[in-house]
């Protein structure tokens, strides 16, 4: 039940959120005005989720592309999350600014490599055993070699995945 709730923690509150505001709004006499504030409300809730929420990695069709990328000479921050976890949309725009930084630079070559794993795919689920994730987010950091050096479930800190590349 915890892994449901982990997994899916953002479309659970969204529910809750939009479905109270209905329950608001059918318990008062609605006006016009009132049935626009609940369409908004809707609307704001799928459009931070459409926006925010994770997406894996493009190309990472399975867990040998992933097991083969470990330990190929650039060090790799592998994330396990799911697309409707609210930790994992929260965390989202960090990890997309590190990627940035770090894994776009044309002329030297990539300084990392970050994967983005959903445990809600066949990829995940099969990465997940082999690397015995317990939540989303969990960051897992390797060395150039495909030694794992961290480990980091939940909040993260990109300062420390600079500081494991020096």
């Amino acid at each position: 039940m915890g892994t449901f709730i982990n997994y899916y923690s953002f479309l659970l509150v969204s529910v809750g959120v939009v479905g109270l505001a209905a329950l608001i709004l059918l318990t008062h006499k609605p006006k016009n005005k009132d049935y626009l504030s609940f369409g908004l409300i809707a609307f704001g809730v799928l459009l931070a989720w459409v926006i925010l929420h994770p997406r894996q990695t493009p190309l990472m069709d399975d867990s040998k592309t992933v097991l083969n990328m470990i330990g190929s000479g650039t060090p790799v921050l592998l994330e396990f999350q799911s697309p409707y976890c609210i930790s994992c949309t929260q965390i989202k725009p960090v990890v997309d600014e590190l990627e940035r930084e770090l894994s776009a630079q044309v002329s030297i070559g990539p300084q990392l490599h970050i994967i983005r794993v959903n445990v809600q795919n066949q990829i995940g689920k099969d990465l997940g055993s082999v690397y015995g994730f317990q939540a989303t987010p969990t960051f897992i950091f390797f060395d150039a070699s495909g030694k794992e050096v961290w480990r980091q479930i939940g909040n993260f800190d990109p300062q420390k995945v600079r500081d494991s590349l020096k």
